[in-house]
């Protein structure tokens, strides 16, 4: 009687554990969270360089992993100016020669008009889980927030960053902070998610700051507004005909 006692009071304490979740389930809770069937948004950079500031402003949608397009409206030089990924493939378009021009693969991991968010990063929607493998090293805090801190190492050659150590807010399912690291271990960038907003089932970051650890004194927010997710978007915009039109 008295062993069955015990039995049932360790069973009553084990049931009132939080749930020890393993590496790969965080990460899959983050991509249920930031990871889109479609998305429509309107979006502000402001880019810091050696302490000068200079916003950019865009409206984008999104589909998969495969679409994207992308419209500058402001500041003047830059309205018009347009970008069109099918695939892995991404044009530009430019209004003063009224054509666009096909950006060449390793291309896209450059500079997007100007800022710290190369073309790769600012259309990235493929969930991380079928890109890497998962470790869960430990648990942190970060501005305030209780993380766990994962170190995720590429599996698949089609990646940015081989390597990425995260640090995900055990409340939202947020990646509060990010290091992006090269095969050779080279700190590339590092990625703060400021502010996030819940929208139907995810909760999507709407405030994000990168800053590229190979550029001095330069950093980038990227500022999300008007948001919709899983919505019904028409196909026309993504083709080059939409891209090119007068």
């Amino acid at each position: 009687m008295i062993e069955i006692h015990k039995s049932l009071i360790a069973l009553f304490i084990l049931s009132a554990m939080p749930f020890a979740q393993t590496g790969r389930e965080i990460v899959e809770n983050v991509d249920n969270n930031m990871v889109v069937e479609t998305s429509s948004f309107r979006a502000t950079m402001l880019i810091s360089l050696g302490g000068t500031i200079r916003a950019k402003e865009f409206f984008g949608y999104t589909q998969g992993k495969e679409r994207a397009y992308m419209e500058f409206t402001s500041p003047a030089r830059d309205r018009g100016t347009r970008f069109l990924k099918i695939g892995h493939e991404m044009w530009m378009y430019l209004p003063q020669v009224e054509k666009s021009t096909k950006i060449a693969g390793h291309m896209l991991r450059q500079s997007m008009m100007g800022s710290d968010f190369s073309y790769d990063d600012v259309i990235e929607n493929e969930r991380l889980q079928n890109l890497y493998t998962i470790e869960l090293t430990g648990t942190d805090t970060i501005s305030k927030s209780e993380c766990y801190v994962l170190e995720l190492t590429a599996k698949v050659p089609e990646v940015n960053y081989y390597f990425r150590k995260m640090w995900v807010a055990k409340d939202s399912y947020i990646p509060i902070k990010v290091e992006l690291y090269s095969k050779s271990g080279k700190l590339m960038k590092e990625i703060t998610i400021g502010e996030f907003k819940k929208i139907g089932t995810y909760n999507y970051p709407t405030k994000i700051r990168m800053v590229n650890k190979l550029r001095k004194d330069t950093y980038t927010e990227l500022i999300l507004e008007d948001v919709k997710l899983d919505i019904e978007i028409p196909s026309r915009i993504f083709t080059k005909s939409y891209l090119e039109r007068k």
